[in-house]
């Protein structure tokens, strides 16, 4: 659905698209008008690729579900939901009503003021937290606080929103064992894991805004999501500006503790904790505002560059919807850390003070033997060669077939088997690749550890493809090697002898007479 034909249409007779407020990798963000009750709101359009998808209409379904059932000043309503056809082509429709703050999101306020003052950051942190406390005692885990989910409105009333990837104790949470899903700036260690999120999740998550707030910096940066994910759970963000009130720096601190057992359990324990901060004395702003050093200015800035030259850039005017739509890039994906982590291969090296022999530091998780469950909408369209590589850092064996019949594009995934049930390190994984009719796939083994490696004739292998720019390859990995010349041979469902080392290693075996006809791989989107 594009830009143009949506502008066209009105929703079930009721929502008349008018101008188009945030673009993002699942849908669109527009202002409408409710023809029925001669209101303005905000109406979230599912990208009409997605909307034939079951598995992301649910998480569409998920989000409306849990917003809708929250009822709170801090938290932005979420007022109607549908699906419906599109008259005029067919295509399948899914959108999400909810209030149009009139107002800005915080983290465009800090791209534009640096920082926050203490009080500014306290009224700010003492809202949040009351819609997660809301929250909380519903049941609901919201897993991605970050400023672009906290929308300020007039007299900066906080609105949380974006409960799309909210988990609901009453039940099952669409995300399973072997996805970390969150925002790596925000991600609480936990999260990163791969182990229970909990509400002290959002309460660590709203401490990392709270320090982003007061220092004028994130708590954590790095290259790549994978980077800051693990910074998250080994490293201590440096010391908030030493001029802030000691018991702001204290609640902050509190916040970040590594341990969930010991940071306030939820929304309702870290409100109290901010109200008491505001109560006392030394809570009380400073006659002016913080002002961080110029270095630190200077750091953010390099840290804003580099992030937006990550991802692709999201049109956002004013009023913001009282959702934002989650690029596939910003909604982080993660089992390496969790397989990293959980298999213990991550240990902190001794830091200064630290002698050699101590164990402190040591990253400890659950054991990578606890197993994986793999949810197909997760990999369905993306690049084979992509997926191969997050499986087999996985610990499983990936073996692909060809596909001929798929409308999706050449060497892009298909389908995957089997999915819903636990997976171990060394179990077989087998994915469908789509090809042109006629053509086939390169043949591969079986590969544990890292993607899929072809074998017969030895061909000339290229460098790894780069990745796209707003979806950095996670540390330590890389992509999987393919044939210079695109040639191909018959896929083959054997495994191949085990090296010694561990692995596994190609037998010689017979080039097959036709070599050609290889599709090429286009880029992904990300899923």
């Amino acid at each position: 659905m594009t830009t143009a034909e949506t502008s066209r249409r009105c929703l079930d007779g009721r929502y008349q698209l008018h101008e188009l407020i945030a673009v993002g990798g699942m849908g669109e963000v527009w202002r409408a008008r409710d023809l029925q009750l001669h209101r303005t709101v905000a109406v979230k359009v599912l990208r009409s690729e997605f909307a034939d998808d079951p598995v992301f209409v649910a998480r569409f379904r998920s989000e409306a579900r849990h917003a809708a059932g929250l009822s709170h000043p801090n938290i932005a309503a979420v007022l109607d939901y549908g699906e419906t056809t599109a008259p005029d082509t067919g295509e399948s429709l899914a959108y999400l009503v909810m209030e149009l703050v009139e107002g800005s999101s915080l983290s465009a306020r800090l791209a534009e003021e640096g920082s926050l003052d203490t009080r500014a950051t306290l009224s700010l942190l003492r809202q949040a937290a009351a819609g997660l406390a809301e929250a909380h005692r519903a049941g609901v885990v919201h897993r991605d606080v970050k400023p672009a989910n906290i929308l300020l409105g007039p007299g900066d009333t906080v609105k949380l929103t974006d409960f799309g990837i909210s988990w609901s104790a009453g039940s099952a949470p669409i995300t399973r064992t072997g996805q970390v899903v969150g925002t790596a700036q925000y991600m609480s260690p936990e999260q990163a894991r791969g182990e229970h999120v909990s509400p002290a999740s959002d309460v660590y998550a709203l401490g990392l805004v709270g320090y982003e707030s007061l220092a004028g910096h994130a708590a954590f940066d790095g290259d790549n999501p994978v980077t800051v994910a693990l910074k998250q759970v080994q490293e201590t963000p440096e010391p908030l500006p030493a001029e802030l009130p000691p018991d702001v720096r204290a609640l902050i601190d509190a916040a970040l503790v590594k341990d969930p057992r010991e940071r306030p359990r939820d929304g309702d324990a870290f409100l109290s904790a901010i109200e008491e901060t505001i109560r006392q004395p030394s809570g009380e702003p400073p006659t002016r505002s913080v002002v961080r050093a110029p270095v630190r200015r200077e750091r953010r800035a390099e840290q804003r560059h580099r992030a937006a030259a990550k991802r692709r850039a999201a049109p956002v005017t004013r009023p913001q919807a009282a959702t934002m739509v989650r690029r596939p890039a910003l909604v982080v994906l993660l089992p390496l850390v969790a397989f990293l982590l959980g298999a213990g291969a991550l240990t902190l090296g001794p830091g200064p003070g630290t002698e050699s022999g101590n164990a402190a530091g040591a990253v400890s998780g659950p054991s990578a033997e606890a197993g994986v469950v793999l949810e197909p909408g997760d990999y369905l369209g993306r690049p084979a060669a992509e997926v191969a590589g997050e499986l087999g850092a996985l610990g499983l064996t990936v073996r692909q077939v060809q596909d001929p019949t798929s409308e999706r594009p050449p060497g892009t995934v298909t389908g995957l088997e089997p999915a819903g049930t636990l997976l171990r390190p060394g179990d077989v994984v087998r994915l469908a690749v789509a090809v042109r009719p006629g053509a086939t796939l390169p043949e591969l083994v079986p590969v544990t550890g890292g993607g899929a490696t072809p074998v017969g004739r030895p061909r000339p292998v290229a460098p790894a493809p780069a990745v796209p720019a707003d979806e950095p390859a996670p540390a330590g990995t890389t992509a999987p090697a393919v044939p210079v010349d695109g040639g191909a041979g018959p896929v083959t469902d054997q495994p191949s002898a085990p090296s010694e080392g561990g692995g596994t290693t190609s037998e010689p075996t017979t080039p097959p007479e036709d070599t050609t006809g290889t599709p090429t791989t286009p880029p992904g989107d990300g899923g």
